[in-house]
Formats: structure tokens, C-alpha cells, sequence
């Protein structure tokens, strides 16, 4: 964290001591883009070198921005120093949650009908299978009357010949 935040909150949080407000103000504040609130502003604009500089310059500008850049990083840092998550990150990750949860419920979907398949395949596969026992067992026994019948009558002709 940059000495300019440390310093900055250092100062925030014993001027907070006075109220809960300007834990409020600070919120909108931040959200206006670090404009509305004059005594914010004017503390910002302290810590961070900008009131020396002329508002209308690109200098300001570039400083400004890079000083808006840091304090933010700076406040993410230490609000999850504190176990705190910013809002936008939350609503972001309950989001991935409905989604996830959501999609684990079409993929639950989608398992139970594939089981279905296969036990129905595995049903009539099975029937099939027995099927073509039943086949290889008829045509066994009508091949085994045929050599039984052929060799019955060889033997026949081998006896009227005696």
C-alpha cells in the first residue's frame, strides 16, 4: 500500500470516530467518480499532492487519475485486509454461482437421461443376446438331427450290404 492511502485513512478513520455520515459520504464519494463531497475531496486532493496543481493542466489530469487509481486499489487492498469483499465483486461471483448452479442442473439433467438410454440399451441388448443364443441353439440341434439322421442312415446302408 502506497504511504499516501496509510496516510489518508490513518486521518479518515479518527475523523470517522465523529460519525457514522461520513462513512455514508465517503461511499457516495467514491462512487461520483472522488467529487461532491468538498472536505473528501479536499483531503484527497492533500494526501495526494493535487492541491498545489492547476486544475486545467494535463498534469493534473494524468496525477488525478493515477491518485484515483491508487487510492482504489489501496481500499480493495485493505478491505480484504479487514475479510471485506467489495460489492461489485460479490454480486459478481453470486452471479458465476446462479450460472454454475444452474448449468450442474441441466448436467444432472442430461446424466439421468443418459443412464435411462443405456439401461434401456442394456435391456434390449440383453434380449438380443439371448435371442441370438436361442438361434445358435436351434440351429446346433438342427444340425446335430441332420448329422445324427445322415449317420443313421450310412449305418443303415452298411448293414443291408452284411
Amino acid at each position: 500500500m502506497d504511504k499516501y492511502f496509510l496516510e489518508f485513512w490513518g486521518n479518515f478513520l479518527i475523523n470517522t470516530a465523529k460519525g457514522q455520515k461520513q462513512m455514508e459520504d465517503m461511499s457516495k464519494w467514491m462512487q461520483q467518480g472522488f467529487e461532491g463531497f468538498d472536505e473528501l475531496t479536499g483531503m484527497f486532493k492533500k494526501f495526494y499532492g493535487l492541491e498545489h496543481l492547476e486544475k486545467d493542466t494535463p498534469d493534473y489530469m494524468e496525477t488525478w487519475k493515477k491518485a484515483s487509481e491508487n487510492f482504489q486499489k489501496s481500499f480493495k487492498d485493505y478491505l480484504r485486509l479487514m475479510g471485506v469483499v467489495p460489492k461489485d465483486e460479490h454480486l459478481a461471483l453470486v452471479k458465476k454461482y446462479e450460472e454454475l448452479k444452474e448449468k450442474v442442473v441441466a448436467q444432472e439433467e442430461t446424466i439421468n437421461n443418459l443412464r435411462m438410454l443405456l439401461e434401456a440399451k442394456k435391456v434390449e441388448t440383453q434380449g438380443e443376446l439371448v435371442q441370438g443364443f436361442q438361434e445358435i441353439i436351434e440351429k446346433q440341434s438342427q444340425q446335430f438331427q441332420e448329422t445324427m439322421e445322415t449317420l443313421s442312415r450310412f449305418f443303415k446302408k452298411d448293414k443291408n450290404k452284411k
